[in-house]
């Protein structure tokens, strides 16, 4: 069974930050709004007792009048309906010309400048450590005797004006707080609904048995969970042909290697019953030559299982001169060409790179077991030619060999596995172009096979120029 990894780091929860989010953004707007219903409140109770100041100033003005000798304040009754009982508020008032002595009220209230004659004008003062909201007026009296226009200034405390602020206020922002934390719950329960499907994915994910890689079939998630889905199905796509990848490997492995075990331990066992060493010789010549197969076989199939796409171990591409690999493979396979006298030969512009993506070591694989092909059905004292040549946007690499070649209807079947003519070979194990292929496929690459001119095979492998 497949143990389960968890991360070290906690995981985040969707509902949290989306709580988080809601709560900062909908408090930072909540704050903005009661700064704006808190200027409303204050705008609206300033307007209706600002009514009332207004009209106690008129009244109070329409009484004051002049006489041949003297200023007239007479302060009508309806000007003190502010003192009503009940009230928490006091008011103040002056008359006066400016400038001079008030005639009757308080001295030294606050004044303001912007003052016009018969309009009222509303300010907020201070008046011995007391907030006030007074309205003042300029009252001309035309009569040349008192040119100067009388001065009236009107002022009560804000006590009853904040009461109706905070109640104005508190209302409004009561309600809104209200509407807020019902939208946060819901945007919680609709959140908390809708990963109910994401939940339910993953628990079914879960209960899978390990080796189940089938789709997961969307159903009725959410339009936007089923990129999601899809993603999911491609890497399981793609973890069950690495699967099936091992399978194959193992499953080749133990039919291919059967064999050869069989033979080397027969081969041994014969050893063991000859008691003369000249007799034991034979035996164990041909007990190092099939253990020399076996091993050439088990390389092969570890390179194959390496070269395909699908296993995992593919590793991010470099650049590769292929040119220099090509050089590299004919130098380090001179032994093996000198022991049949054939002629090993690399021809290509010495100076001129050839380079393409991908991985050396596989590179390296594939001309490898192109020349050793090449040179083990070529015939004793026969040529084998390797040509590196860039042309266009490829990389052009051809094997020739005089060798018998491969008939034309039988050069699809030899990329087959442990596929093998029927030449009377018994050294070869089927894998080699394989191999190739693989590793061609690997790095977008095309291989052909054809006629050389000399008689015999030519490989051509193309792969796109880096």
């Amino acid at each position: 069974m497949i143990p389960h990894v968890r991360s070290r780091l906690p995981a985040k929860s969707l509902k949290r930050g989306l709580a988080v989010w809601l709560v900062g953004v909908l408090s930072a707007l909540l704050l903005v709004d009661a700064w704006f219903s808190y200027r409303d409140a204050l705008a609206a109770a300033n307007h209706a007792y600002d009514r009332s100041l207004s009209a106690s100033l008129k009244g109070i003005a329409e009484r004051i009048y002049a006489t041949d000798a003297e200023v007239v304040v007479d302060i009508p009754y309806s000007a003190l309906e502010l003192f009503e009982a009940g009230s928490s508020d006091r008011v103040f008032y002056s008359v006066g010309h400016p400038g001079e002595k008030v005639l009757t009220g308080y001295d030294g209230l606050p004044l303001t400048e912007a003052l016009k004659p018969n309009v009222a004008v509303f300010y907020d003062g201070m008046y011995k450590g007391q907030a006030l909201r007074l309205g003042a007026m300029l009252k001309p009296l035309y009569r040349t005797e008192f040119p100067k226009p009388v001065l009236l200034i009107l002022g009560e405390t804000t006590n009853s004006r904040k009461e109706v602020v905070q109640s104005l206020f508190f209302g409004e922002v009561g309600r809104k707080a209200v509407l807020v934390v019902v939208a946060l719950i819901v945007a919680l329960l609709a959140t908390r609904q809708a990963v109910k499907p994401v939940e339910r994915l993953g628990s079914e994910i879960r209960n899978r048995p390990d080796d189940d890689l089938t789709p997961i079939q969307a159903g009725d998630l959410p339009r936007e969970v089923v990129p999601l889905v899809d993603s999911i199905n491609l890497h399981m796509d793609r973890i069950e042909r690495m699967v099936e990848a091992r399978r194959r490997f193992i499953a080749d492995a133990a039919h291919q290697l059967r064999t050869p075990l069989a033979v080397l331990n027969t081969q041994s066992e014969y050893a063991l019953r000859q008691s003369e060493v000249g007799e034991m010789r034979p035996a164990v010549e041909a007990f190092h030559n099939s253990l020399g197969s076996a091993i050439r076989l088990t390389n092969q199939l570890l390179s194959l299982s390496r070269a395909e796409p699908v296993n995992g171990l593919v590793m991010p591409p470099q650049r590769v001169d292929l040119a220099a690999v090509a050089r590299d493979v004919v130098v380090d396979l001179l032994p093996l060409a000198t022991r049949k006298q054939i002629d090993l030969g690399y021809e290509g512009e010495a100076n001129t790179p050839a380079n393409v993506s991908g991985q050396a070591v596989l590179l390296r694989e594939m001309v490898s077991n192109l020349v050793d092909n090449a040179l083990r059905y070529s015939p004793n004292g026969g040529q084998v030619t390797v040509t590196v040549l860039p042309q266009g946007d490829g990389v052009f690499l051809t094997v020739s060999d005089n060798g018998p070649g491969i008939p034309e209807d039988q050069r699809n079947n030899v990329f087959l596995r442990f596929f093998r003519l029927d030449s009377g070979d018994t050294l070869g194990s089927g894998l080699g172009l394989s191999i190739v292929r693989e590793i061609v496929v690997a790095h977008a690459g095309t291989i052909t096979l054809s006629d050389a001119p000399r008689g015999g095979l030519l490989v051509t492998v193309r792969l796109p120029l880096c």
